[in-house]
């Protein structure tokens, strides 16, 4: 992340902790701490730590550590990896067994994110006809929509993060 990035996952940290220690004198006193922490998770990228950050005020009675942070970051990069993966088993699974595009698409096999994950690959015409998954990109597609929506994580949209945003 970016030192900018970084200010405004504290911006939230301060909102979600106000009595803790750390924040005493706010993000003008912080300039040394938020350098530290863009150091140590400069290979987190925003979206992620956005989600992150979320986790921890939902979980923690104490502002999180580095290391803390970068565990929930990981946590939740790893679970949409797995929720990837078994969307992707799913929808082949379901592909295996229908005769027809729609009979793919009501699978209820599917759910709810395998159907957002076909109509946005070009929906089950377009997965029928693929010659090979990698021609459709299930798990790629997959992880972008969770980026995009809140289906997925609980988290933050690109269109709520403004309000996560430090005061300029």
């Amino acid at each position: 992340m970016t030192r900018t990035e970084m200010t405004n996952i504290f911006a939230v940290l301060m909102l979600a902790f106000p009595r803790a220690d750390m924040f005493k004198g706010g993000l003008a006193q912080m300039g040394p701490t938020i350098e530290l922490w863009t150091a140590c998770t400069g290979d987190v990228d925003y979206w992620l730590g956005q989600q992150a950050v979320i986790r921890v005020c939902r979980e923690c009675k104490f502002p999180p550590t580095i290391a803390e942070f970068r565990e929930a970051a990981t946590a939740i990069r790893d679970e949409i990896a797995a929720k990837a993966q078994m969307v992707f088993q799913a929808i082949r699974t379901a592909a295996s067994f229908a005769k027809s595009p729609e009979e793919l698409y009501t699978s209820a096999l599917i759910g709810r994110e395998g159907r957002a994950v076909i109509d946005a690959v070009g929906g089950p015409e377009r997965i029928m006809e693929a010659r090979s998954w990698a021609e459709v990109d299930i798990q790629g597609t997959y992880i972008a929509l969770a980026r995009k929506n809140t289906w997925l994580t609980g988290g933050v949209t690109p269109e709520n993060a403004r309000r996560l945003e430090a005061p300029k």
